[in-house]
């Protein structure tokens, strides 16, 4: 029994894009956009990449999206729209 199973090749892809583009770059924007804006506007986009995760899993990996999945995706878009307008 060897001590690692063999790990396909698109897993291996996929844990260095996210730790490169994931970690590595999300991670620089982040600190450059504290550097020029308000942190509760720097910090929507935390809000909204499970939006654009939902969006890439619907289109590119065929997964269903419900209508309770949809209502909280405009709860969450309206939420940040809302933290962002201008007083």
């Amino acid at each position: 029994m060897r001590p690692f199973p063999a790990f396909p090749a698109k897993a291996i892809f996929s844990l260095v894009y996210l730790i490169t583009a994931g970690s590595l770059i999300g991670f620089t924007a982040f600190v450059w956009l504290l550097g020029r804006m308000p942190a509760s506007k720097v910090a929507s986009h935390a809000y909204v990449n499970p939006i654009v995760a939902l969006a890439l899993g619907h289109f590119l990996a065929s997964e269903q999206l419900t209508l309770r999945t949809l209502f909280g995706a405009a709860l969450v878009i309206s939420s940040v729209f809302l933290t962002m307008r201008r007083e």
